[in-house]
């Protein structure tokens, strides 16, 4: 009888400990992330997709409906990028005094050249 009490206790042991093993392996899984090559989507490297047109835009000469258009910005931020031009001596000196407005950020700067949108102060 001392014989079955114990291996009923291994058994039950066991069993927790497969349990166990089990859910780790499926919450690992859950959190590894997947990850293909370009080859693996042959749309993407379709010859018939076109890079994004270039657009450039001078941001110490551009109207507040430049800015809106080229950009894809709003009226307000627009306003903004105007009001900080003015209040600089001679409007911005490098492309990424943009930057200064809390609106922009580099997120949004990467964006912008993805879709093909150089700005220039010159």
């Amino acid at each position: 009888m001392h014989y079955l009490k114990r291996n009923t206790k291994y058994s039950i042991l066991t069993f927790l400990v497969l349990i166990l093993s089990i859910t780790i392996s499926i919450s690992t899984l859950a959190n590894t992330e997947v990850y293909f090559s370009l080859s693996d989507n042959p749309q993407i490297l379709s010859p018939t997709s076109s890079k994004p047109e270039v657009q450039t835009i001078n941001i110490n000469t551009a109207s507040q409906d430049e800015l809106i258009k080229v950009l894809k910005i709003s009226q307000p931020l627009a306003q903004k990028i105007i009001t900080l031009r003015d209040s600089l001596s001679g409007g911005f000196k490098e492309q990424k005094d943009i930057l200064q407005l809390l609106e922009i950020t580099n997120l949004k700067w990467e964006e912008w050249k993805e879709e093909g949108i150089k700005i220039n102060v010159d």
